[in-house]
């Protein structure tokens, strides 16, 4: 039998209608079957696993709206649509939400459903990162009757929207469950090799889960603390993901895996730069020659401008500020010529190789030192456990030093990337404490205000692949990541207003009433997720 490879076409008609989207660049594994009811169970959790990467309308909205939004980066131009990425998003998850139930079903009328734990737990984990991604990115959504044509209940088709507070706390539930049901027993059924992201190792799935239950307690607990605060206690006692244990999509680690659209985000009218408020966290200075970085980060982020100098491009630029172009992220251009950016090209734009290598440069999903800022948060404000300025600060560091570590080793284990190439994998003692102990970064054990900024703005730079979280960060925080003062409102009248995705057209033309009961008819971007302030 073969094996080791990716479902490419079990796709399912979804709860709400949604029509389903396949994945591309993943090999097929046996033969394809007419109906996905008719695959097996492996088959079937291999296909939600393969929903995971990003979709090309999702990562081109990401470089073109949510990177300045969050101002991670910022745009020189004009570009890609705002609203392209949700009709992909809505299809992809709803058809991964129906795969889910005929799983679901299936486990349900076994005789003995217990030998079936790990395999539910898996899927109510990965299940979970996905539609806290989704409600964060839409607010109210179909959730706990959805996905049912799949396995044919009436309640299928024109599903209720389920309010945020509600999809967050059954979504800690199932973690809970998650967390709570792993184990090693050799009555476990297994997927075996189908389980292309963890390779089924259980220990690893546990602290997935606990470390995912422990990321969405806290993103809510400032809406409901009690509720939180029980998650945050119990993931704090139970294991979590730990230096170099970063879940993503990991192209070296699943056979057949391309991120083609990366490719195609960056080369399809693409103006992503480097803008003053990473570089301000980055550098101590503004030299052209780079003299003044002191984050490593910095230099595998982005790179230099035609003329091989670093500049940012201002965050919240004047009428002043000179235009800018270039062709950067030209790959056939790049490909021959890293030097060939164009011109125009007088800010440091986000790194080629991130567009370039679609083989070995992971997508992520949650890393180690994003569970570690996590930690520092709740030690800072005291959730879940006793305020302690001297164990956040210890927590702090160490998702420094995984987060250099993890970006170092990316850039290191790349094959395409020869300019700027690291020299080793793993960040030096003095490169991790560059950053530790740097005025900017250095962990401020008096004041514990400015001290979980601090912690918000490393969990903002490590998620520079992962905008999405970032924006939530954002949000949740009442803007508390870094940000650049809008004195001359070109954040506000461009950016700053963005608080959600609306709906795609299909609610409105195939679930209309119930769309129209969330939204009174009114469904804009500017409205507040519940998770804002």
């Amino acid at each position: 039998m073969k094996y080791l490879k990716y479902i490419t076409n079990i796709c399912i008609v979804a709860g709400l209608l949604a029509t389903a989207s396949c994945k591309r660049n993943f090999e097929e594994i046996n033969t394809p079957p007419l109906d996905a009811t008719d695959a097996t169970t492996p088959e079937i959790f291999n296909a939600i696993i393969s929903s995971l990467p990003l979709e090309g309308g999702e990562q081109s909205v990401l470089n073109a709206w949510i990177y300045p939004i969050t101002q991670q980066a910022i745009i020189t131009s004009g570009s890609y649509p705002y609203d392209n990425a949700i009709n992909a998003l809505w299809s992809n998850y709803y058809a991964a939400l129906a795969n889910y139930r005929i799983i679901e079903d299936r486990i349900s009328k076994e005789a003995n459903p217990a030998t079936m734990n790990n395999l539910y737990a898996m899927l109510k984990t990965v299940m979970a990162y996905k539609t806290i991604k989704m409600t964060n990115y839409f607010g109210s959504m179909p959730y706990k009757d959805a996905g049912y044509a799949a396995i044919k209940k009436a309640v299928a088709y024109k599903v209720p929207y389920d309010k945020q507070p509600d999809i967050y706390a059954a979504v800690l539930t199932d973690l809970k469950w998650a967390v709570d049901n792993f184990g090693t027993g050799a009555d476990q059924y297994s997927v075996g090799a189908y389980d292309m992201l963890l390779k089924s190792d259980i220990a690893q799935w546990t602290k997935f889960a606990n470390s995912l239950r422990l990321q969405v307690a806290i993103t809510m607990y400032d809406k409901n603390s009690t509720l939180a605060a029980t998650h945050i206690t119990e993931a704090m006692g139970k294991p979590l993901l730990e230096a170099g244990e970063n879940i993503g999509m990991w192209p070296t680690k699943i056979p057949g895996l391309k991120f083609d659209w990366r490719q195609w985000s960056f080369s399809a009218n693409c103006y992503l730069r480097m803008g003053s408020v990473m570089w301000n966290l980055m550098s101590n200075n503004n030299n052209a020659d780079g003299s003044g970085i002191f984050d490593i980060r910095a230099r595998v982020f982005y790179e230099p401008n035609n003329a091989g100098q670093w500049a940012a491009y201002p965050q919240n630029p004047m009428t002043t500020t000179p235009s800018e172009g270039g062709a950067p992220y030209d790959f056939d251009k790049r490909n021959a010529d890293w030097t060939n950016k164009g011109a125009a090209n007088i800010y440091s734009p986000v790194n080629f190789y991130f567009e370039k290598d679609i083989t070995t440069i992971p997508e992520l999903m949650l890393t180690a030192a994003q569970v570690y800022f996590l930690k520092a948060e709740a030690y800072n404000r005291g959730l879940g456990v006793a305020a302690s300025p001297a164990n956040a600060k210890i927590a702090y560091d160490a998702g420094i030093a995984a987060s250099l570590n993890m970006w170092k080793g990316i850039a290191f284990a790349s094959p395409d990337w020869t300019v700027g190439k690291p020299a080793a994998a793993a960040a030096t003692a003095g490169e991790i404490a560059a950053v530790t102990t740097n005025i900017k970064t250095a962990y401020n054990l008096v004041a514990p205000a400015t001290a979980l900024n601090q912690i918000y703005a490393q969990y903002w730079i490590d998620a520079f692949r992962q905008p999405w979280d970032a924006w939530t960060l954002k949000r949740r925080t009442g803007n508390k990541t870094p940000m650049s003062a809008d004195n001359v409102g070109y954040y506000n009248a461009n950016f700053g207003t963005y608080a959600r995705f609306v709906y795609p057209q299909e609610e409105f033309s195939f679930n209309n009433a119930n769309w129209k009961t969330e939204t009174g008819s009114n469904d804009v971007n500017t409205t507040k997720i519940w998770l804002q302030p």
